[in-house]
C-alpha cells in the first residue's frame, strides 16, 4: 500500500513564535516567565491562550503584541522578524497591524467616544477628516453610532468595551489581542462583547486571540492553547464552540469594514 503524506501547509502564519524564553531579573534572582514557548497562528483564526494567574500568558501576549521582546527565541509577525526591529519600527507595527483590547478598557474617561477611537489614527499620522470618518464607522460597527460624543465616563461598562473594540479595529489591523475582555462586565454585556468578536472574525477576517483564565471565554473560540508555568501544555480544537450571537437571521448586519490583509 502506498503511503500518502499529508499536504504541507505553505501559508505564512500571522504569528510564528519559536522557542520563546523570557527571563526577568529581580535583584539577584532570575524569574523564568516563559520557558521555550512555540506557537503558530494563521490568518483568520479565532483562538485563546488560556492559563491561570502566573502561567506566563500575559508575558506571551506582550511579546506577541510587540510590547516586549523575548530573552531568546524567534518571533515573526506576518513573516517579519520582530526581534530585529527598532523601537520605532515596533511602534509602527503595533499601530498598523495589531489592535489591543484590555479588561480595564484603557479609555480617556473625560473624552468623547469618537476622540478615544481616533487616538491610534493620530499616532499613525492620519488626517483629521479621514480620522473622523473612520472612527465614526468603527463606532457604528459596534453599535454605538448614537454615542459618538458621549464621554467614556458617561457610558456603561459594556459600552466602554465597545469603544475599546472600535479603537482596536479603526486602524484595520490583521490581528486583535484581547486580554480578559469581559472580566469587568456582567454576563449579558459579556455575551454581547463575545458576539462582536465572533462577528469581526467571521465577517471581516480579523485574526482574534483571547488571553484568559476563563474556560467559558475560551469555549467561544475555535482553538485553545493552554499554558502553565511558562510552557505550552496543550493545543486543541474546540469541538463545541459557544456561539454568542443570536440567530443570524435577526442580527443587524455589521457595516462592512475593510477586510483584514492576509
Amino acid at each position: 500500500m502506498t503511503e500518502v503524506k499529508a499536504p504541507v501547509d505553505k501559508r505564512v502564519p500571522v504569528i510564528d513564535a519559536q522557542n520563546i524564553v523570557k527571563t526577568y531579573k529581580m535583584g539577584d534572582i532570575e524569574v523564568n516567565a516563559l520557558r521555550g514557548v512555540s506557537v503558530r497562528i494563521f490568518a483568520g483564526e479565532l483562538a485563546s491562550i488560556m492559563g491561570p494567574s502566573g502561567s506566563g500568558k500575559t508575558t506571551l501576549m506582550n511579546i506577541l503584541g510587540c510590547l516586549d521582546q523575548s530573552t531568546t527565541g524567534s518571533y515573526k509577525l506576518d513573516g517579519v522578524d520582530v526581534d530585529k526591529l527598532s523601537d520605532d519600527q515596533l511602534a509602527s507595527i503595533r499601530n498598523r497591524k495589531i489592535g489591543f483590547v484590555f479588561q480595564s478598557f484603557n479609555l480617556l474617561r473625560r473624552t468623547p467616544a469618537i476622540e478615544n477611537v481616533e487616538q491610534p489614527l493620530i499616532y499613525g499620522g492620519i488626517g483629521m477628516r479621514e480620522r473622523r470618518e473612520r472612527s465614526r464607522a468603527a463606532l457604528e460597527s459596534v453599535g454605538l453610532g448614537d454615542r459618538l460624543k458621549h464621554h467614556a465616563n458617561e457610558l456603561s461598562g459594556g459600552q466602554q468595551q465597545r469603544v475599546a473594540i472600535a479603537r482596536a479595529i479603526v486602524t484595520r489591523p490583521s490581528l486583535i489581542l484581547a486580554d480578559e475582555p469581559t472580566g469587568n462586565l456582567d454576563s449579558k454585556s459579556g455575551a454581547e462583547i463575545m458576539c462582536l468578536f465572533q462577528r469581526l472574525n467571521e465577517e471581516s477576517g480579523i485574526t482574534v486571540i483571547f488571553v484568559t483564565h476563563d474556560q467559558r471565554i475560551a469555549s467561544h473560540t475555535r482553538r485553545v492553547i493552554s499554558i502553565a508555568d511558562g510552557q505550552i501544555t496543550g493545543d486543541v480544537a474546540v469541538e463545541d464552540q459557544i456561539l454568542a450571537c443570536p440567530d443570524p437571521a435577526v442580527v443587524r448586519p455589521m457595516p462592512v469594514l475593510e477586510k483584514a490583509k492576509r
